[in-house]
């Protein structure tokens, strides 16, 4: 068995990123050439599709190349060889030199050879770019793709969500502020199942430390006490759609995986879960030799259009102000977050963003009822909103099966 390191990974991304930008960079040198001859102004694309008869939007995506730099953001701008050749044509026809043209026809057969040589076609190139550097790709084209995996996925898997969510609180243990009492809600919003024998791990419940080992001092409780009917899930039944879901849980160790059973297809049988949960005096707030860093992990195990996670904090806890999102493979996976490694990382474009302080703005057209559910969960902890700092993670068409994870820094030992 071959055995492939971050060195030879970094190298062959590093051959492959050279050429890229030195056949794009031809390319973009030749068509500035065209353009100079016949004094042509890329900045304004509606003139050059007057002045020499091509379409709009090929007018357009010359201009774009011109006058952008990086590849990544504009390869998908690189019009066809037909729509190419037309290009030039109307160019050659408007004045432009023989010998520009020629060259800029030579700067696309180079580029074009490069990317047979290294990923086959310009498709395939899209992919390569989207997975390489997302947050050098346009997002419409990262949705694109991804909204293709939540698709397929759907179909295989049998199951789909419009929305996964995840709220995170942090607060200081009221008897001893060097502790941390937390609390998550979660969910799935508008589940439906595709094909009805289904059986999907839907939630999983365990705490671990930052070598992934799981910790057994955590007990939580549920944020709604049960009414006697027993409430393993710890559902927000307000927030919930009736009946209770049919679960099979199935407990490993200290990780409990709660499995969805069969059920009707299609809109018949749509539901909403949230459950929430609390732990008082969950984790010093301290970092120590087994754990630098508090994180909260959302596992993507069902096809989803949107996750929302937010992570409110405590105006106390300064530490936490400043997180950070991260996404790690669960392919493989026996236990699932916390096991994630460097290589386990993918990479993503979207980035965690404030909502505000005293109290966040949680408010989402996604999830119109997200405002009552969080004012619920202050209510029943006895925490003021006013107090809260709060943040947000959204990615639309989130990779399954994976673990969405908030991180935040531990207080440094006084």
């Amino acid at each position: 068995m071959a055995v492939r390191n971050r060195t030879t990974a970094a190298a062959s991304t590093q051959r492959f990123d050279d050429a890229l930008d030195q056949t794009y960079q031809g390319v973009r040198g030749a068509l500035t050439e065209v353009l100079i001859s016949v004094k042509a102004d890329p900045t304004k694309p509606q003139d050059m599709a007057r002045r020499f008869g091509i379409n709009k939007n090929l007018a357009w995506k010359i201009s774009k190349i011109v006058t952008v730099p990086e590849p990544h953001s504009i390869i998908s701008n690189l019009p066809g060889d037909t729509g190419m050749e037309r290009i030039l044509k109307a160019f050659e026809s408007g004045g432009a030199s023989k010998s520009s043209v020629d060259a800029a026809r030579a700067a696309i057969d180079k580029f074009d050879r490069m990317v047979e040589l290294h990923v086959d076609d310009r498709s395939t190139l899209q992919l390569v770019l989207s997975s390489n550097a997302p947050h050098k790709v346009p997002q419409e084209h990262l949705h694109a793709t991804r909204k293709m995996a939540f698709q397929g996925n759907s179909a295989i898997w049998g199951i789909q969500a419009r929305v996964r969510m995840a709220s995170f609180f942090l607060a200081p243990n009221t008897d001893d502020p060097t502790r941390l009492d937390t609390a998550s809600v979660g969910g799935l919003i508008d589940v439906r199942r595709l094909r009805a024998d289904v059986s999907v791990p839907l939630f999983m419940r365990f705490a671990y430390n930052d070598d992934g080992s799981v910790r057994t001092d955590a007990k939580a409780e549920p944020i709604c006490p049960s009414d006697g009917s027993g409430n393993p899930l710890m559902l927000m039944r307000d927030f919930c759609t009736t009946p209770d879901p049919a679960f099979q849980p199935i407990t490993r160790g200290e990780v409990t995986r709660y499995m969805l059973s069969p059920g009707p297809i299609g809109n018949h049988g749509r539901q909403t879960w949230i459950f929430g949960e609390r732990a008082r005096s969950f984790a010093s707030i301290y970092a120590d030799e087994h754990n630098a860093v508090g994180e909260h992990a959302v596992p993507i195990q069902v096809p989803t259009e949107w996750l929302v996670c937010d992570l409110l904090v405590h105006r106390e806890l300064e530490f936490a102000m400043t997180p950070r999102p991260l996404v790690y493979s669960l392919v493989g996976a026996e236990v699932g977050p916390g096991e994630g490694s460097e290589f386990d990382r993918l990479p993503i474009a979207e980035q965690m963003q404030s909502i505000g302080h005293s109290p966040p703005e949680v408010a989402t057209p996604l999830m119109p009822e997200h405002p009552d559910l969080i004012e619920h969960v202050y209510g029943r902890l006895g925490w003021d909103p006013a107090d809260f700092h709060g943040f947000r993670f959204a990615m639309r068409y989130p990779p399954m099966p994976s673990s969405v994870v908030i991180q935040h820094d531990l207080a440094m030992p006084e």
